[in-house]
């Protein structure tokens, strides 16, 4: 029996962000076991009049990894909930049940607390800010990000779509919760510099200085610091820029080791590399993972980004 507390977040969550309804197809996705979050969800779905299925991936994929065994499953749902250690927001198949107008919500890393502290985020303010940030982006070709730990990088996204966390009710969507960023994929063979990675998992931090040389759009060299990353990636185009993000969730405001959480934090932006090809890019792979720069100076054609 999951606790209240998880059980009203998961109700509310399936009301308000979802908008799940009578008679609707939903799929829960987990990888591991015990659970709480997804049995949270399994305990506010009983009573509603839907039609639910379970699966369960195994625990040793990677991030995004494709799934083909469960296309079928992913195209039957009109909703998805995935409270998973790796995630499938980026997957193909998550991307094809997208196209179907899925509503697919996935929450990879998740934690009771952070879970909890999802309701403590002021949507319409992050959506705001999305807007603001979608505006100045949209139509932009050159992007430099520079930050005080060394990062200085530049790359295009010229005639990518720029994506928010504002969620699409009538054409589908893939969100994370918690919530909170503007995104795109940068044209892939555009990045030139280097990156000092600030955060990434509970693995890099400040101190270590972990640092990636990027060329022509893919890692080409790193310091020992940075082998962690490097080594999760060391898939086929798992070193190929994939995403460049923006965190809008004022409610984040320190790192705690978990990229669910950081990379929504405000004030701070992501770097990916690896899949792509769900949001506007072409790089396929079995890999996405953020690395997370804190306090950056970000440029769009020469002209200063704010929000």
């Amino acid at each position: 029996m999951a606790d209240n507390k998880l059980v009203l977040a998961a109700s509310n969550i399936l009301d308000s962000y979802l908008k799940v309804k009578s008679k609707e197809k939903v799929l829960l996705v987990n990888d591991h076991s015990p659970n709480s979050v997804y049995d949270a969800f399994k305990q506010a779905l009983i009573g509603r009049n839907v039609e639910i299925k379970e699966i369960m991936l195994s625990e040793k994929r990677n991030q995004s990894e494709p799934i083909p065994a469960f296309q079928n499953d992913l195209l039957w749902a009109n909703v998805t909930i995935a409270p998973t250690t790796k995630s499938i927001t980026h997957c193909p198949e998550t991307t094809k049940a997208v196209k179907g107008k899925a509503r697919i919500l996935t929450l990879p890393g998740i934690t009771e607390s952070i879970f909890l502290k999802i309701q403590e985020a002021d949507f319409e303010d992050i959506f705001k800010r999305d807007l603001a940030l979608r505006t100045q982006l949209t139509g932009g070709d050159q992007v430099n990000v520079k930050t005080n730990s060394g990062t200085d990088i530049t790359f295009s996204i010229k005639n990518r779509p720029i994506e928010s966390s504002k969620p699409d009710y009538v054409n589908g969507f893939v969100h994370n919760l918690p919530t909170g960023e503007t995104y795109c994929a940068p044209v892939e063979e555009s990045a030139n510099g280097k990156i000092v990675i600030d955060y990434w998992k509970n693995i890099i931090e400040p101190k270590d200085k972990a640092e990636l040389i990027v060329k022509n759009g893919k890692i080409v060299e790193w310091n020992a610091a940075a082998k962690p990353y490097v080594d999760e990636h060391s898939v086929e185009n798992g070193l190929i820029i994939a995403e460049f993000g923006i965190g809008t969730n004022k409610a984040h405001k320190t790192p705690i080791g978990n990229i669910l959480h950081d990379e929504k934090i405000y004030g701070s932006c992501h770097i990916a590399f690896g899949n792509n090809t769900g949001f506007g890019g072409k790089n396929p792979s079995k890999v996405h993972s953020d690395t997370i720069l804190m306090n950056p100076k970000i440029t769009i054609d020469g002209k200063e980004l704010k929000w």
